[in-house]
C-alpha cells in the first residue's frame, strides 16, 4: 500500500489520481459554496483521502493539489485546491506508522498536529472567536485520532489477511452508548438554562458512533474497513476546516460581504457571518458523514482491487 518511496509505480499512480481530480473538478457537478459564484464543493473532497492512503501523504498531497490547480478557474478555487491536498496528507499520515523511515514521529501524531493546527486557526479568526462551538466535527476527529493512535496504521496493513470471524469490543460499545445518552441529555431544555449545551450533542453523537463502530468492527475481519472509514473522516474534516479558513480570509477580497448579507444572512434572518456558520453545522455534518461513507465504499473496493492486482503493497 502507500509508502514513502518515490518509485516509478507511485509516481504513475500520482499522475492517474491527479488526472482523476481534474476530471472530477472540471466535469462533475458539486455542491454550491455560500456566497461564491461558480465555486462548488466537488466530489473530489470524498476521494482525496484515498490518494494519501494509496500512494502516501506526500504524493497524495501532490496528486490532489495538481489536479485541483489545473481545474481551478478563479483565485478562490486555486486556494481551495489545497483543501483536498491537506485531506490526502492527513489520511495518508494516519495510515502510516511513521512520517519517514528514520523519523521518530508517528503518522497519527502528524495527522493530529495538522488537524489541531487547523482548529487553532479557526479560533484565531474573528468568526471563530464568536462561533466557538462550530468545530464540533473537527474536535470529534481529533479526539478519535488521539484515542485510536496507531490503530488505523496497524489495521490498514491487514488487507488481504484472513481473519477469524467477527470480534467485538464491549467496552468501546458501552462507552459509545454512554456518550450517545449524554449527547441526548444535552439537548434537553433544563440543561441549557445555565449554559448552552445543545451544540455539544453533535460531537458526542459522532464520537459515540465512532466508538460503537470501533467496538463492533475494530477487530477481526472488519478492521481494514474501519481504518479506511476513520482515515477518510479525518481527511475530509481537515479539508472542511481549511476551506472554512480560506472562505473567511476571502471575505471582502474574493467574496463581497454584501453578497453574503443580501443573499444569505437577510433571507435566513441571521445577524452576522458567525451565525451563518453555526446555522450550517447540521448541514455540514450531513455532508461530511455522507462523503465519509462514499469514500469508505469507494476506498475499500479500490484499495483491495489495486492490492490484488499487485499495483500496491502492504505498508511495512
Amino acid at each position: 500500500m502507500a509508502s514513502l518511496e518515490f518509485s516509478a509505480k507511485n509516481v504513475a499512480l500520482m499522475t492517474v489520481f491527479a488526472t482523476l481530480s481534474f476530471i472530477i473538478c472540471k466535469f462533475i457537478p458539486g455542491i454550491p459554496i455560500v456566497g461564491v459564484p461558480d465555486a462548488q464543493i466537488k466530489f473530489d473532497a470524498a476521494v482525496a483521502p484515498l490518494y494519501g492512503m494509496i500512494i502516501g501523504p506526500y504524493l497524495g498531497f501532490l496528486a490532489a493539489l495538481i489536479g485541483g490547480l489545473i481545474a481551478a478557474g478563479s483565485p478562490f478555487t486555486v486556494l481551495t485546491s489545497f483543501c483536498t491536498a491537506v485531506s490526502a496528507m492527513v489520511a495518508g499520515f494516519l495510515t502510516l506508522e511513521r512520517v519517514s523511515k528514520n523519523s521518530r514521529i508517528q503518522g497519527w501524531q502528524a495527522s493530529a498536529i495538522i488537524l489541531a493546527a487547523l482548529i487553532a486557526g479557526w479560533y484565531a479568526t474573528w468568526v471563530g472567536q464568536k462561533a466557538i462551538f462550530y468545530p464540533v466535527l473537527h474536535f470529534a476527529g481529533l479526539f478519535a485520532i488521539l484515542v485510536t493512535r496507531d490503530w488505523a496504521a496497524n489495521s490498514f496493513k491487514e488487507i488481504g489477511m484472513p481473519r477469524e470471524g467477527w470480534q467485538v469490543k464491549p467496552a468501546s460499545i458501552l462507552c459509545g452508548v454512554i456518550l450517545f445518552v449524554a449527547g441526548y441529555m444535552f439537548t434537553k431544555p433544563y440543561l441549557n438554562e445555565v449554559i448552552q449545551l445543545s451544540y455539544l450533542s453533535l460531537p458526542l453523537y459522532i464520537l459515540a458512533a465512532i466508538l460503537i463502530l470501533y467496538g463492533a468492527f475494530g477487530a477481526g475481519r472488519y478492521t481494514f474497513i474501519a481504518s479506511v472509514f476513520l482515515a477518510s473522516y479525518c481527511g475530509i474534516i481537515a479539508d472542511h476546516m481549511l476551506g472554512n479558513l480560506i472562505f473567511i480570509g476571502a471575505i471582502d477580497i474574493f467574496i463581497p460581504l454584501s453578497v453574503v448579507e443580501n443573499y444569505f444572512l437577510k433571507p435566513l434572518g441571521l445577524p452576522d457571518i458567525p451565525s451563518l456558520f453555526m446555522y450550517m453545522v447540521p448541514v455540514s455534518a450531513i455532508e461530511r458523514v455522507l462523503m465519509t461513507v462514499v469514500a469508505t465504499m469507494v476506498g475499500v473496493g479500490l484499495i483491495s482491487g489495486l492490492y490484488k492486482a499487485g499495483l500496491i503493497f502492504k505498508k511495512q
